[in-house]
């Protein structure tokens, strides 16, 4: 069983890109300062995944793997949204966004299995 950590919400005027609601870095969830209002306990429990990613692979490896994947999937699918969308870890993240308590249960490297952890 995971110990489910929270994330300390700042905002942003410039960060992330327009059209981001948040960004997890660290254990800082940015939030787009226009979009201050679209932070739901969805977009916390999203952020909060991505956040359970990074400590399993020590933040840099996360990172790293983060734009690798990103980029690879830009070349072969040449769409920013879909390239985004079809990283692992992203598809973890969105799968599960919606079930509140997923961190409560969540297996370890969930991302390698489609999201169901």
């Amino acid at each position: 069983m995971n110990k489910v950590k929270h994330l300390k919400m700042v905002t942003c005027s410039w960060f992330p890109m327009k059209g981001y609601v948040a960004i997890t870095i660290l254990r800082w969830m940015i939030v787009r300062k226009e979009y201050v209002n679209k932070v739901s306990p969805i977009v916390k429990n999203h952020e909060d995944i991505h956040y359970a990613q990074e400590r399993e692979l020590w933040y840099i490896g996360f990172y790293l793997m983060y734009v690798l994947m990103f980029v690879w999937n830009f070349l072969k699918i040449w769409n920013w949204s879909k390239a985004y969308r079809a990283i692992p870890f992203e598809v973890e993240a969105y799968a599960n966004a919606k079930n509140l308590g997923y961190l409560e249960s969540r297996k370890r490297f969930a991302w390698k299995k489609g999201g169901q952890g």
